[in-house]
């Protein structure tokens, strides 16, 4: 599994990162100190930076990591504090593929991490699904878990099997768009409890406006 460096130095004291990569099934590992970093055994996919309220101090930091030849070209993502002083146009010059700052936004930092582990964005979501069967009129409903441009997981309780053929509908409550997507059921599996069933479908067939749509969702573009 790929891993991430986080490095302290101005920590996130309320976990925001932490829960959001927790959320993604992310593994990480966290280091008070760029040199400590340098030193662990292993390489990361991602090294995500927390900046002081002091530029000098984040480009000594950057140029710890920029000048060990193993680091070099790991994507660096660099987080300013919350009203820092430090400008990201002041930032940009320095060896960092991200900029963002406290507040951290979920969908842009989960969607900067997907594009640097090369991963399909993916946005988690509890939100009312409608599900039918192929050659169904019948309507179930479910809860969505997460969303991809591959595909989804949601929650239900009723049966479906690996490889049946599902249309899957939702509304974007922010714009109140509504997605109609063929399906199909790629696995399945029980809650804990028994009580309903997990399902990881894959996105079937989609237009190029349904493609378009379906990303500017997961993005939180609209």
């Amino acid at each position: 599994m790929k891993n991430i460096f986080i490095i302290e130095r101005s920590p996130d004291v309320f976990h925001t990162v932490e829960n959001y990569l927790k959320e993604g099934s992310l593994s990480y590992t966290s280091f008070p100190t760029p040199d400590e970093a340098v030193l662990c055994d292993g390489l990361p996919a991602l090294i995500i930076l927390f900046g002081v309220n002091n530029f000098q101090d984040i480009r000594e930091d950057v140029s710890i990591l920029k000048n060990n030849p193993a680091f070099a070209r790991i994507p660096k993502m660099l987080i300013l504090p919350y009203e820092s002083s430090v400008t990201e146009a002041q930032c940009k010059p320095l060896d960092v593929q991200a900029i963002v700052s406290i507040p951290v936004q979920r969908l842009q930092f989960q969607t900067l991490v997907s594009k640097f582990l090369n991963r399909s964005p993916r946005r988690v979501f509890r939100i009312l699904v409608t599900i039918q069967q192929d050659t169904s009129k019948v309507r179930y409903s479910g809860i969505s878990i997460d969303f991809s441009e591959s595909g989804m997981a949601f929650e239900c309780v009723t049966e479906f099997q690996v490889g049946e053929k599902l249309l899957v509908s939702f509304v974007n409550p922010r714009n109140r768009s509504r997605f109609s997507l063929r399906a199909e059921v790629a696995r399945r599996t029980s809650t804990p409890t028994g009580s309903s069933i997990f399902y990881g479908v894959m996105f079937r067939q989609l237009s190029s406006k349904e493609v378009h749509d379906l990303s500017s969702f997961i993005t939180g573009a609209s």
